[in-house]
């Protein structure tokens, strides 16, 4: 379970002598997780310290200008490994902290804070610039003189490495949430800027219901995510410590299932040590090389392959561990009540019951007047799920394929069954049976002369199964 994970610009002087520093300045600071003695001489750069229970390695990887440290212990939780990776090369500092359970671990829940170390960073001053915004433990003012850039932000004109929470003022003049704590929580994973003048509404691109006072708006640096808005109004609006919860609950949840490359996990880069390591057995083997060439070659594609294979599974591992922390994510989201429970019934593809759900709502959203209670309820709904319209699109879908219906071509055959359809033959019929369930049981003329035969049965089928 990863409880911690973020990467973001440092300053040019952050060197891997302050690092390395810093990382055994961190250790000594520790109550808890404090070594007796650690010694550095300041010249070599691959370290090792280890006790009972707990072990902090450093290497230095100067081909690639990374320099990293990884502190594993193990208490009543289960075993923890805390990895800081400096890229010297490009300045930049990634952290990640992980918790593997074991089976003498106890119920645990996880507290979403920065460590030490991140703070200890950014306090000292060595924390860098992201296009523009400095990496901060306080929030960044919005001035007329810096308007245009939020907007920038907004409509992803800018790149920048962490999301991005802004916090407009209410009606009042005041900030609906305490953002210096905010701030503080998001240090290190995300940037914090609140309103710091009127008139910023009218610059914001979106509708009229999303320039109210005392809005909170997440950008996110994946451009395929729709900026979140939380909405403030219910009991959330007396309760400003859940509205903090929820923020950082969602940043911490987008930053853990973060994909990083090799170059930036203490495995993948302990990985290309032992491609090092593999190209340096070979050059130090020339004499064995010229003498038995086949036993070389066949030495040497198996490394390859072993090499090809740790990278395959080092990047499989960090495609399990963010499916793994997503599921964690749901699981511990504590301050989010279910609306509804499910019954009997079970999604037929991914998603499908919820779906459904959001999108009776939405069409229902339609039929009342705007500001009633059930506006702001079904709207908070929608807002607070990802909606992607998936009835919708295969109600498209089901159109396109059967305009101009005549028979059961092999390719529309194959496009129906993508969809969920089994197809059997039933004399001068066909019956597309929607996976399986006979409840659902389209009969179909083999051959049709009608040109709107197509639609028809599109039309059926959306009534009966979409």
């Amino acid at each position: 379970m990863i409880t911690y994970s973020t990467q973001f610009p440092v300053d040019h002087q952050y060197t891997k002598d302050i690092f390395v520093d810093m990382v055994i300045r961190w250790n000594q600071g520790s109550k808890y997780d404090k070594f007796d003695s650690l010694e550095w001489d300041k010249k070599t750069y691959q370290l090792c310290w280890e006790e009972p229970q707990k072990k902090l390695t450093i290497n230095d990887f100067e081909g690639l200008g990374v320099v990293a440290s990884r502190f594993r212990k193990e208490d009543e939780h289960g075993v923890w490994r805390t990895d800081f990776i400096l890229n010297y090369a490009r300045n930049y500092l990634t952290i990640r902290v992980t918790l593997e359970t074991t089976e003498f671990t106890t119920d645990f829940y996880p507290s979403y804070y920065p460590p030490f170390f991140v703070k200890k960073v950014i306090y000292e001053g060595y924390a860098g610039d992201d296009r523009g915004l400095p990496v901060a433990n306080a929030p960044f003012q919005i001035t007329e003189e810096t308007k245009k850039y939020v907007v920038d932000l907004l409509n992803h004109k800018i790149e920048f490495s962490l999301p991005v929470v802004i916090v407009t003022r209410t009606s009042e003049g005041t900030m609906p949430i305490e953002l210096n704590d905010l701030a503080f929580r998001l240090q290190g994973v995300a940037h914090v800027l609140k309103e710091g003048s009127d008139g910023l509404f009218d610059a914001l691109p979106f509708g009229e219901n999303d320039k109210k006072p005392g809005k909170i708006y997440l950008i996110f640096p994946n451009k395929n995510m729709r900026v979140r808005t939380m909405n403030l109004s219910g009991e959330k609006a007396d309760n400003p410590d859940l509205i903090i919860s929820r923020i950082v609950n969602e940043i911490y949840g987008y930053t853990n299932q973060m994909m990083r490359l090799d170059v930036d996990t203490w495995e993948g880069i302990q990985n290309e040590n032992l491609h090092q390591q593999n190209i340096s057995l070979m050059s130090d083997q020339k004499a064995i090389e010229e003498e038995n060439a086949e036993l070389y070659e066949v030495f040497e594609e198996q490394l390859r392959k072993t090499e090809k294979s740790n990278e395959e599974l080092n990047r499989q591992i960090q495609k399990l561990t963010a499916e793994n922390q997503a599921l964690r994510i749901k699981l511990a989201s504590l301050d989010k009540i279910p609306a509804l429970y499910l019954g009997e019934e079970r999604d037929f593809y991914t998603g499908e019951i919820r779906e459904i759900i959001l999108e009776i709502l939405s069409e229902y959203q339609r039929n009342y007047l705007a500001d009633t209670r059930r506006d702001h309820i079904i709207k908070d709904l929608i807002e607070n799920n990802e909606y992607e319209k998936l009835p919708a699109k295969r109600r498209e879908q089901i159109k396109k394929i059967l305009k101009g219906y005549r028979t059961l071509t092999g390719s529309l055959k194959s496009e129906l069954e993508s969809l969920g359809f089994e197809i059997s033959d039933d004399g001068k019929h066909y019956k597309w049976t929607y996976y399986g369930d006979h409840r659902y049981v389209e009969t179909v003329s083999k051959t049709s002369s009608d040109g709107r035969a197509g639609m028809n049965i599109a039309t059926s089928i959306d009534n009966l199964m979409f």
